[in-house]
């Protein structure tokens, strides 16, 4: 095996070097930020339903360099959720390409003493997850939601903006 031994490289003109077709350029290192995706909602959306529904706006789509890359996932909400009786929660749930990923169910409960009135519970939920597609096609990622029976959650809370980011990580 041969080695060649230089101090810079540079390009003949212009400023991008290239590899000869089918060739793979090694140990540069990996986990850097190769893209990144970001989907936002900012309208108030509620769901009584006990099964996953779709967040509205919170969809992206990212395309992978390499089959070895990775994608981390970041979401973030403001929500309310609402019932009339000592326990209320719901879900989410990150979808890819049709299909939940059940890793990253995330459940908000909150058991409150006492059974009259309303219960409401406010907060901001942050959520990570690095996901390995293993492909180069689009992929599709979307956030889910569900409330518990009886109570109402609400995404968006105040109008504040939710987001989905995407990042390709080369490894």
């Amino acid at each position: 095996m041969s080695q060649l031994n230089v101090n810079t490289i540079g390009a003949r003109t212009g400023t991008t070097v290239s590899l000869a077709s089918g060739h793979t350029a090694v140990g540069f290192g990996g986990g850097k930020v190769l893209q990144y995706v970001i989907a936002t909602n900012s309208s108030v959306q509620s769901t009584t339903s006990t099964s996953y529904a779709d967040i509205t706006n919170l969809t992206a789509d990212i395309t992978p360099s390499s089959t070895s890359s990775k994608v981390h996932i970041i979401f973030n909400d403001n929500f309310w959720i609402n019932r009339s009786s000592t326990s209320l929660g719901g879900k989410y749930i990150i979808n890819k390409g049709g299909s939940d990923i059940t890793a990253t169910e995330q459940e908000i409960q909150l058991i409150i003493d006492g059974n009259s009135g309303n219960k409401s519970f406010y907060y901001t939920h942050h959520f990570e997850y690095v996901d390995s597609p293993s492909t180069t096609s689009s992929t599709t990622y979307k956030v889910r939601f569900k409330a518990n029976s009886g109570t109402t959650f609400y995404s968006q809370n105040g109008n504040k903006t939710a987001s989905l980011i995407l990042m390709e990580l080369g490894v």
